[in-house]
C-alpha cells in the first residue's frame, strides 16, 4: 500500500489551455478515493498522470515517500483497470490473469497459487480454463480486475471500469469492488462520471469541474454541505432544483437575511413537501413519474418561467393529477443559497 501526494499538479498540451489547473490533493494509505465529474473535466487525465501514461507539466507527485514524476509506469507499483477489458482473446482466463507475473519471470507454481487465490476472491474460479469470449461482460471485467490484483500493487487505478456494463451488473460489480477494498485494504483511485458510483464507493470523493477540483470530502459531506452550486447540482440521485430567490421570496422562509436579488435558491427534490397553493410557492403539475417506491412530481411555477421536481415516497402522489395546482415548501434547514459566482452561502 502507498499514499499519493499531488502538489500543484498542472497539465497542458503544447500551447493549448490547461487541462488540470494547479491541483493539490492528499490520498491516504489504504483510502478509496473517487474522482467524479462530467466529461472533459480533467479527472481521467489526472489518473493517467498518476499511472505515468501522461507527463506532468508542472508540480510534484509522490507515491509513498518517492517523487514519481519521472519514474517509469512499470516501476510505480501501480495496476490500472480500464473501461475496456483489454483481455487477450486467445488466452484462457488463468493465462490472462497470470500474464504480468509470467513476464516478470515469477515461478509457475507461484503464479498458479496467486491466480487461484484471486479467482476465489472474485468468484471466477470456475472460469479459469475458459476463454474471454465465453464470459459475460461482468465476468470479463472481474478477470481484468483480477489481472491487476495478482500483481499485488501499491495502488489500484480504475478508469470508469463499469461503464460498459448494464445497470444490474453495475450495481453487482460495484458491491464487489467495495468488498474487495475492505478485504485488500489497498489504496484505490477510481474515476467515474456517475455520481451514484462515487457516493457508494468512495471513502472520499473529489468533484472536478473544468480542470479544477471544486470540493473533496466524504460522500455525505458533499451531499449535505456542498461548497458550490456545481457540486450541489452534480451530487445527488436527482438534480437539485435551482430557483431565483426573488421568485419564491415571501412564499416561505429563506435561510438568509438581506438582499436576495442576486442569489439562487437550491432545494433537492427529496426535501420539498407539497401543500395547498396558498400555503407555499404556487405551481401547476405538468408530469408525474412513477418509480414504484417513489414518484417524481414535475411542476411549473406560476408565470411559467421555472420548474421544480418534487420526490414523494409511498402513495403520497396518488391523489395528484397533471394540471392540478399545488404549493410546495422546503423541509426545515434543507435549503441552500448560492451567490452569483456559484459559491454556497452560510445560512444566517
Amino acid at each position: 500500500m502507498a499514499s499519493i501526494s499531488l502538489r500543484g499538479i498542472r497539465k497542458s498540451y503544447g500551447d493549448g489551455p490547461e487541462v488540470v489547473k494547479g491541483l493539490d490533493l492528499e490520498i491516504a494509505n489504504g483510502e478509496f478515493m473517487v474522482f467524479v465529474g462530467p466529461s472533459g473535466c480533467g479527472k481521467s487525465t489526472l489518473l493517467r498522470m498518476i499511472a505515468g501514461l501522461e507527463d506532468i507539466s508542472a508540480g510534484q507527485m509522490l507515491i509513498g515517500d518517492t517523487l514519481a514524476n519521472e519514474v517509469p509506469p512499470a516501476e510505480r507499483g501501480i495496476a490500472m483497470v480500464f473501461q475496456s477489458y483489454a483481455l487477450y482473446p486467445h488466452m484462457s482466463v488463468r493465462d490472462n490473469m497470470g500474464f504480468a507475473l509470467k513476464m516478470a519471470k515469477v515461478p509457475e507454481a507461484q503464479v498458479r497459487e496467486a491466480v487461484n487465490k484471486v479467482a476465489e476472491i472474485l468468484q471466477i474460479s470456475h472460469h479459469l480454463d475458459h476463454k474471454p469470449k465465453a464470459l459475460s461482460g461482468g465476468e470479463r471485467q472481474r478477470v481484468a480486475i483480477g489481472r491487476a490484483i495478482v500483481r499485488q500493487p501499491k495502488v489500484f487505478l480504475f478508469d470508469e471500469p463499469l461503464s460498459n456494463l448494464d445497470a444490474s451488473l453495475r450495481v453487482q460489480t460495484r458491491i464487489e469492488l467495495a468488498k474487495l477494498h475492505q478485504e485488500l485494504g489497498t489504496t484505490m483511485v477510481y474515476v467515474t462520471h456517475d455520481q451514484v458510483e462515487a457516493m457508494t464507493l468512495g471513502d472520499r470523493v473529489a468533484v472536478f469541474n473544468g480542470g479544477h477540483m471544486e470540493q473533496v470530502g466524504a460522500p455525505l459531506e458533499l451531499y449535505q454541505q456542498p461548497a458550490s452550486r456545481f457540486v450541489a447540482g452534480f451530487i445527488g440521485a436527482l438534480r437539485m432544483n435551482f430557483l431565483p430567490c426573488l421568485e419564491v421570496a415571501g412564499r416561505f422562509a429563506l435561510p438568509h437575511a438581506g438582499d436576495l436579488g442576486k442569489l439562487t435558491l437550491g432545494i433537492r427534490p427529496e426535501h420539498l413537501s407539497i401543500v395547498a397553493p396558498e400555503q407555499g410557492c404556487p405551481a401547476r403539475i405538468s408530469l408525474i413519474e412513477q418509480l414504484g417506491d417513489a414518484q417524481i412530481v414535475h411542476a411549473t411555477l406560476d408565470g411559467g418561467a421555472h420548474t421544480v421536481a418534487i420526490k414523494l415516497h409511498g402513495d403520497q402522489a396518488t391523489q395528484l393529477r397533471p394540471e392540478q395546482r399545488i404549493g410546495f415548501v422546503p423541509q426545515q434547514n434543507k435549503a441552500f443559497l448560492f451567490d452569483p459566482a456559484g459559491r454556497a452561502l452560510a445560512a444566517h
